[in-house]
Formats: structure tokens, sequence, C-alpha cells
């Protein structure tokens, strides 16, 4: 008996074992990316409805495009912070509470009678938001590497863009029943809260940080930040670009003479198809048989078509279709922008990092309405201006596209 007893007590320990994500945890932090969609999907088909709703107040049609980018403004200042933060303290206790206050902002808009408080609510959801977008797209890059990183990458735009399908059709129907009501499906996270807190595991857990660096090791890369500025540049541009649709769609299709809120809701509905198209197009063919640069060119050239096409629109379908080409070409460079980010960063650097790019990312969002405002006011038509960003997108591509082969042939004269 005391001889099993010391045997017992001698037998060495296992050594803990590094758990092995799979797709179930990889479906979980690809649904969290609805905190990203919802906010300029499901309430887009009610701006118009909101914007007369708060008619006597001043300067309001600058103030309602800000309803759908104040979050995007809140993220861009504060995602670099949180993704450092989660760096040191862990990932998942920061994308549980995300979820749980971004259900709690984003429904305070059902009994808000204040446009100034709706906006004081739009950027608690920023905070939410920022941590739930920069925390997920990291625990993305910290459980997959490789080819399965890179999938995921694309398939967190494609789930994006789906839900934001479901949820512009769900703003269009929503919306026959008052400018509230599609806030209820801000209420969604709360779902998703309970699902992290089970079944992902936080990096920093038991050592875990230590042994990921160490699986990780053939697939680090020096952390270098003039490439990270690089990236954030990008990002900045893909946010200009891709709010554009979301923002001003309605309000060219009621200048067209379209006022039912289901068939906005479709037009929305199709941007967001198109979108999918682009980013199942970019995980099955374009990313494993083209370079980063060729990517963003490709991408960039139908976003600028999609918009010459809008801008150039004289009825509902026209308006429609160029959404939808607009959408395909935004689906390309997202997961290309995310995919180059994620693989660009170090284990230890990664929630910094990519909290610097989606932070960049959301400022260009912001900023985008404000912009397209501007040159509205100067040009007086949303459709003269679309079609100039179009034009401008083509020249964007050329440019890149010469600096590239001059860049080609100076290497092969050096």
């Amino acid at each position: 008996m005391h001889v099993q007893s010391h045997s017992r007590e001698a037998a060495p320990k296992r050594a803990p074992q590094r758990r092995e994500a799979n797709f179930f945890h990889a479906l979980i932090l690809l649904s969290t990316v609805i905190c990203g969609t919802l906010a300029p999907t499901v309430i887009g088909p009610v701006l118009p409805a909101m914007q007369q709703h708060f008619a006597n107040v001043p300067g309001i049609e600058t103030l309602v495009p800000v309803v759908v980018t104040m979050p995007m403004f809140v993220l861009g200042a504060l995602a670099m912070v949180i993704g450092a933060v989660s760096d040191r303290i862990g990932r998942k206790r920061v994308l549980v509470g995300a979820l749980v206050l971004y259900a709690l902002a984003g429904t305070a808009p059902l009994y808000l009678d204040s446009i100034q408080a709706i906006l004081a609510s739009r950027a608690l959801v920023g905070l939410a938001e920022a941590a739930a977008m920069t925390v997920s797209t990291s625990f993305i890059g910290d459980l997959f590497t490789g080819a399965r990183r890179d999938r995921y990458a694309a398939l967190q735009v494609t789930v994006a863009s789906t839900s934001a399908f479901i949820f512009n059709l769900m703003g269009g129907m929503l919306g026959a029943y008052g400018w509230r009501a599609p806030f209820v499906a801000y209420a969604l996270p709360l779902l998703l809260a309970p699902l992290v807190q089970i079944f992902i595991w936080d990096s920093k857990d038991s050592g875990a940080a230590l042994r990921e660096a160490q699986a990780h090791t053939a697939d680090e890369t020096v952390f270098r930040p003039w490439l990270l500025a690089m990236i954030c540049l990008a990002a900045f541009g893909v946010g200009l670009v891709f709010m554009v649709v979301p923002v001003h769609l309605s309000f060219m299709l009621v200048q067209l003479g379209v006022h039912s809120t289901s068939e906005i809701g479709f037009a929305y509905a199709m941007n967001s198809v198109g979108i999918i198209a682009g980013t199942l197009g970019f995980g099955w063919f374009i990313a494993s048989r083209s370079t980063v640069l060729q990517q963003f060119v490709l991408g960039t050239l139908v976003c600028g078509a999609g918009f010459v096409c809008m801008g150039g629109a004289h009825d509902q379908t026209m308006l429609t279709i160029g959404g939808a080409i607009n959408g395909v070409g935004c689906g390309v460079v997202l997961p290309a922008l995310v995919s180059w980010g994620l693989r660009s960063l170090p284990f230890s650097r990664r929630g910094f990092g990519t909290g610097a790019f989606t932070a960049a990312q959301f400022v260009g969002y912001f900023c985008s309405p404000i912009i397209v405002m501007g040159m509205v006011m100067h040009e007086g038509s949303r459709f003269a201006v679309v079609q100039n960003w179009g034009l401008a997108l083509f020249v964007l591509a050329a440019v890149c596209v010469g600096g590239s082969l001059l860049r080609v042939r100076r290497l092969k004269l050096g």
C-alpha cells in the first residue's frame, strides 16, 4: 500500500496540452462581427424617416448620418488602446463585456427622444464595437495560423456581409413599424456573450500566451512600424470608400422617387450580396493567385465601376445594380486588408496592431459622410459626387499599377 502511494506521488505530472481551436470556435468568433455590421445596415433604410422625425433640430441633415458613423469615430479613437490592453490582460473578458455593453447601448434609441442623447448612446456602442471588433479579429490571429487564418479572415467578412444582408432586409421590414423599431436588432449580441464565456479560452490563461508564441515561431515575423503605418493608410482609404453606399444609398433612392423602406432595404441587401460574392471570390480564387497589390487594384477598379454606375443611374434598378457592383469590390479589399494585417503582425503585438488598422478603417468610416456631404454641398448632387469618386478610384488603381511597374523596372535595371 505504501509502495503504491509512493509510486503515485512519484509519477511525473503530465505537461499541459495546448488546446486546439476548430471551426466551432471560429464560428463563435466570426459571429461577433455582427457588432460591426448592425450600425450601418439595420438602420440605414430608416435614416430619412429619422431625419423627418427630428426635422426641427438645426443641422439635422448632418446629425442623422453621424448617428450611423458615431460608433466608428469612437472605435477609431479607442481600438488601438483596447487592443493593447487585451494583449496584457487577456481578450476573453474584454470580448464578453463588449458584447453585453453593445446590446444595452445599442437598444437605447428605442426609448430615447433626443438626438443628442441618441448620439451619446451611439458613442457607447462605439466603445463596445471597438473592443468586440479588435479582440475577435485578434483571437482569429491567435488561434489559427497560415492558410486557415487567411481563410477565416475572408470568412469574417463573408459572415459580416451575410449578416448585413439579413439586417438590411430586417431594417427595411422593421422600418415599416417606425424608425425606432430596427434598433431592436442590437440585442442580438446578448446571445453570443454566453457562448464566448463558455467555449472560448483566453490565451493569457495558465501561461498559454508563451506556449502560443512558441507554437507560432515558424509563422512569426518581426514587428515593423512602417509596414503597420502602410496598412493603416490603406485601412483608412477602405473605410472612406466602404461607407459611401451604406450612408447615401437611401437618400439617392428617395431622390429617384423610392419611398418604401422595404424597397430601400432590398437595395441595401443587394449591396451586401455583392460583398458576399466578393469575399467568396477572394477566399476561393483571388487570395492564392495574386499579390496584395493586385488584390487591392482589382477591388479598387470594381468599387470604382460600381460608383460610376450609381452616379449615372436614372432609375432604381441601375442604382441598385451599381451598389451591388460596388459591394463586390468592397468584398475583395476588406479581407485583403485583414489578411495582410494579421500575417504582418507578431503574436505579442497582434492586439495593438489589429487595433491600429481597425481604428484607421473606422476613422475612415466616420470621415466618409462628412467628406461626401461637403462635396455634395459644393457639387449640388450626390449622384455627381459618387460618380467622381468612381473616377478617382480608377485613377488611383492606375497610379498603383504604374508605380509597381516602375519599381519592377528599377529592380531589373539595378
